[in-house]
């Protein structure tokens, strides 16, 4: 193959990757739309489907070979929705396997799941449900515990660093929030 027609091909080659990269993006950015929907939903008691959110999962570890740094994004989101809804009916969490994600993505799904459980114990305090919010602060707390048992560099788990630090925040504002509304 001459220089030109190696050039071409390489073209070639970059503009199907191009694409591609395109397309998965507009999935991954659909997706998260309906992950947000979703978490919403549960916080105003409803109980939502993920068939299609599932069925648009599987579509993106189909396409996500040689993009997994976009797909991250996602992979996280329906981590946090897909533990965010077991926890909220008092099911099993899922782990990466279940959900066939990558196991960072995972954990950084969970510890975002320990924000939506304290907005959850809040509405629950609201609500005068306070058997609910505790169930909701023994949920991040046992994440927290578990998740911070991982000390590793960022060159290693990547943004999971600041993620764990934001959960010991939410963990330690809730523990106050549900101290609060019992001498309250």
């Amino acid at each position: 193959m001459g220089f030109e027609d190696a050039v071409k091909a390489i073209d070639a080659e970059l503009a199907e990757k191009e694409t591609r990269q395109a397309a998965l993006l507009a999935k991954t950015r659909d997706a998260i739309r309906d992950c947000a929907k979703a978490i919403k939903a549960i916080h105003v008691g409803e109980t939502p489907s993920l068939e299609a959110l599932d069925a648009k999962a599987a579509e993106i570890r189909g396409m996500d070979k040689g993009f997994e740094g976009i797909a991250f994004s996602f992979y996280q989101e329906y981590a946090e929705i897909k533990c965010f809804l077991a926890l909220s009916g008092h099911e099993e969490l899922p782990d990466y396997n279940d959900l066939k994600i990558p196991p960072l993505a995972w954990l950084s799904g969970l510890c975002d799941c320990v924000g939506e459980l304290r907005r959850a114990m809040q509405i629950a305090l609201m609500a005068g449900d306070r058997k609910q919010a505790e169930h909701c602060f023994k949920e991040m707390e046992h994440i927290y515990d578990n998740v911070m048992t991982l000390n590793y560099t960022g060159s290693i788990v990547g943004g999971l660093k600041s993620k764990q630090d934001a959960a010991r925040g939410q963990v330690e504002r809730a523990r106050s929030e549900l101290l609060g509304a019992a001498r309250g």
